[in-house]
């Protein structure tokens, strides 16, 4: 029962978000048919705080979100991520219990939401890839659905105290890829 209404209320914000972004920042999305049934990655560019939410609410299926720790610091705010499938990473350390999770959730057949440059860009250039979403996905022979989100470092960069409004953004969901472990460097 419990699950029945995370996934409720999962819909409804999905439904509430796509209404307020496609208003507030004309969000178009392509390549929605490239999005396969779980379970698989999502490998998304990181611009702005909104990224998660754009993801969350354009793909079909749930997403389970790596977020870095201090995110947790406050309790009501964890709470609220949390509810929407947040987990907690150390970045500055090879966090083993984020990677089990990870494993675990794509086991049971869900969708991870992984940002491969580990943290949101200085300039709205793609920064350097880490390759650890992309050994979890070889491992488990899962594919990895690259994405990429264009205009939310216009709307809410790294160092913009508030968001601005009316302006576009895009994401683009790629084919579907299978990395094997000796593709990643």
């Amino acid at each position: 029962m419990r699950r029945f209404f995370r996934l409720l209320l999962y819909r409804l914000s999905q439904f509430v978000a796509w209404c307020l972004f496609a208003v507030f920042y004309r969000i178009r999305r392509y390549g929605a048919r490239n999005i396969p049934h779980p379970p698989f990655i999502v490998a998304c560019n990181h611009q702005s705080f909104l990224d998660p939410i754009i993801v969350g609410f354009t793909c079909p299926h749930p997403v389970r979100y790596m977020a870095r720790a201090s995110l947790f610091h406050n309790p009501l705010f964890a709470a609220l991520i949390r509810a929407y499938g947040a987990f907690e990473i150390e970045r500055a350390a090879a966090d083993l219990a984020a990677l089990r999770k990870t494993m675990h959730f794509l086991k049971n057949g869900e969708c991870v939401l992984l940002f491969p440059e580990g943290t949101r860009t200085h300039d709205g250039k793609v920064e350097q890839i880490k390759p650890g979403g992309f050994l979890i996905a070889a491992r488990l022979g899962v594919t990895v659905v690259p994405a990429v989100i264009e205009g939310a470092f216009r709307a809410w960069g790294r160092n913009a105290k508030l968001p601005r409004f009316f302006l576009p953004i895009r994401i683009y969901y790629g084919k579907p890829i299978r990395v094997a472990v000796e593709d990643i460097k």
